[in-house]
């Protein structure tokens, strides 16, 4: 089953885009239209419950933002909920708490009931954020994985239209406003009714199954294994550029763009529109012509261009634009309203194609799966809490300092995103999440081959308890031999499963050659052993010498240490390990000396005496018995290679030397 699942990962990864990737993308996306819609409605109901409740500057603040501080909780409760029983079983629980929110939201009759309800909402919204950036990415291929992740995202521009689209009809066909605004809130329940059976449905992704296998194989392995999993204070440490990258770029994004969207069409009133219908015809003339298009523009390009350019471009042009409005916006209102719309709408546009995009995209890229709906968690809270303060001191600010002042502070906190991805982020298009997330593929495979290596290092562990019996008596040869013989047959199926095993897993060469070498390592001290069992049977020999149970003895405390390295693979990443699998280096080269050291002694014995026999009968396994520790050191220089390949590739600078 586990290799199943590791198998089907490397499919997935390599795959062509069919069918099953645009499933679970609109499944996924369907949900964040809803979303959208829920969050950004409350910019047109603000408009009809003003009069109707009496509300004054901070109360619309409050209604406005209160979604997203449920936003910013959700993202952190359902990510380490996903993370720890899997998505597959969060994923739904969203979907309900969107209808009751949405349903909720649509009967209350007062400031109170609205905004408890519209909180709840806000769970559900903010938890809906990592399930499905995590699902998604989860099933996609690593060359559209972009496209299909930020396509889900991209659902967000239809649920704004939508909003803006209905109002709209409602106004226009005379809908009194007192049921206007509950038509509007309570629609939201709709969508995610459609698609409540579907996700319910949808089954565990193949990299939380692979993850889960793989820490049922760790458990199984005992204590001391279990003492190097990976913990999330190492993570956090390991990776505090992206937490950085990602949270603070995503925070300063919606620090802009929920404020500006939900707040559209209330600024508009600002310059000149009065009522209700015009700042909402307004509002949805902006965001069908400028920001809608930036969504699927970015759809289109992230695979090829990148995320990194993309979203630091949308940064740097959001600034631009944001900084003329603040310059010249007064008098290109009075001489050219269209020019300041237009310009207006490109802060919408570049928001869209870029970090408001990308920013959804990145995170889920960046962590391991044990931790990704909790990494992007993180980044999806940092976001609604800068969505949810803007939305809060917006209608604020723009009547104590005025609207142009606050698009200037907009225009300033843009540019600061364009230096935080500049300076925290990778790229990371057309990459396995194995490559992007840290989660080396070396990882992933040892540790669905822990029963194979067990028992390899069973064998051994066995071919070294006959040797060393056979040191300390005069053992029957022949039967020596024949139970050597059986572990090294043993631990030759073993390696041949191993084998098998990565090249149906279909690993990258380098995880492959990793892999085969350490096996074949391991395999060649088995044969070492069997080898000079094979000389004590041939050679007939009697009583062994003093010096070769000194150097089984240098070979036992080498072999513990290739024994501890192995263990040791199945957390390569955190500087604990890695700096204790370059000290076992260190110390099993001080055993390869010492068994120089005492072959040369023995040789040197061996070659004053005058049996020409003798002499070579017990030089060739003198020699045998030296070549255990060199094949030892070569196991461990196999597992160092391996970390220090692991931390450049991963984090661009090998482990100290």
């Amino acid at each position: 089953m586990a290799q199943d699942t590791a198998g089907s990962i490397s499919k997935i990864e390599d795959a062509k885009l069919n069918r099953k990737h645009m499933r679970i993308m609109l499944i996924s996306g369907m949900s964040f239209f809803t979303d959208a819609y829920d969050l950004f409605i409350i910019g047109v109901v603000l408009l009809m419950v003003k009069e109707l409740f009496n509300l004054g500057a901070l109360q619309l603040g409050m209604l406005a933002s209160i979604a997203l501080f449920g936003a910013a909780i959700g993202p952190i409760i359902f990510g380490y909920v996903g993370d720890r029983i899997g998505r597959k079983y969060t994923y739904w629980v969203t979907i309900v708490i969107l209808i009751i929110g949405a349903i909720g939201s649509a009967l209350s009759f007062g400031f109170v009931e609205l905004f408890l309800w519209r909180f709840i909402l806000g769970i559900g919204i903010g938890g809906d954020y990592p399930l499905s950036a995590t699902i998604v990415a989860e099933y996609a291929n690593k060359n559209d994985r972009g496209k299909l992740v930020s396509s889900t995202f991209a659902m967000q521009g239809f649920g704004i239209i939508a909003g803006a689209v209905l109002a709209v009809a409602l106004l226009t066909v005379h809908i009194p406003i007192q049921f206007a605004w509950r038509i509007l809130l309570g629609f939201g329940a709709i969508p995610t009714l459609t698609i409540l059976y579907a996700r319910t449905k949808l089954g565990e992704t193949p990299w939380y199954n692979l993850y889960t296998a793989s820490s049922k194989t760790i458990a199984k392995a005992g204590k001391k294994l279990r003492s190097y999993a990976i913990k999330p204070r190492d993570l956090w440490y390991k990776n505090w550029k992206y937490i950085i990258g990602t949270s603070v770029a995503w925070f300063l994004l919606d620090v802009s763009y929920y404020g500006t969207s939900i707040f559209t069409p209330y600024l508009t009133t600002f310059l000149g529109y009065k009522g209700i219908f015009g700042p909402t015809l307004a509002s949805a003339l902006i965001l069908v012509i400028a920001a809608v298009p930036g969504y699927w523009v970015a759809v289109a390009l992230i695979d090829k261009e990148g995320r990194k350019p993309i979203q630091a471009i949308g940064f740097l042009m959001m600034g631009i634009f944001f900084i003329i409005l603040a310059l010249f916006g007064s008098s290109l209102l009075l001489l050219a309203p269209i020019a300041f719309f237009a310009i207006y709408g490109l802060t919408f546009f570049f928001s869209n194609y870029g970090p408001n995009t990308t920013t959804y995209v990145y995170p889920v890229e960046l962590y391991p799966t044990q931790y990704r709906a909790r990494g992007h968690g993180i980044a999806a809270m940092s976001g609604k809490l800068g969505a949810a303060i803007s939305t809060l001191l917006f209608p604020i600010i723009i009547v104590s300092l005025g609207k142009y002042s606050l698009l200037g502070m907009l225009g300033v906190l843009a540019i600061l995103g364009f230096i935080v991805t500049m300076t925290f982020l990778p790229e990371t298009k057309r990459k396995s999440l194995t490559e992007t997330s840290g989660e080396n593929e070396i990882l992933l495979i040892t540790r669905m081959l822990g029963d194979e290596f067990d028992q390899l290092i069973s064998h051994i562990d066995n071919g070294l308890a006959l040797l060393g019996q056979r040191l300390d008596s005069k053992a029957n040869n022949v039967e020596f031999f024949k139970k050597v013989k059986s572990e090294e047959h043993e631990a030759d199926m073993n390696v041949h499963a191993i084998l098998d095993y990565i090249a149906n897993y279909g690993a990258s060469s380098i995880s492959y050659r990793d892999v085969a070498h350490l096996a074949e390592r391991l395999d060649d001290i088995m044969d070492g052993i069997e080898a000079i069992a094979s000389r004590f049977q041939i050679y007939e020999i009697g009583n062994p010498e003093p010096d070769m149970k000194r150097m089984e003895d240098a070979t036992l405390k080498c072999f513990a240490l290739v024994r501890k390295s192995v263990e040791m693979l199945n957390d390569i990443g955190t500087d604990e390990v890695a700096e204790s699998i370059r000290d076992n280096a260190i110390e099993a080269s001080k055993y390869e000396n010492m068994a120089d050291e005492l072959l040369r002694s023995a040789l040197h014995r061996l070659m004053q005496g005058d049996d020409a026999k003798t002499i070579i009968k017990y030089k060739e396994i003198y020699e045998n018995m030296e070549m255990l520790s060199d094949r030892c050191m070569d196991s461990i220089d196999v597992i160092n290679d391996v970390v220090i390949r692991y931390r450049y590739m991963t984090r661009g600078k090998p482990a100290r030397r």
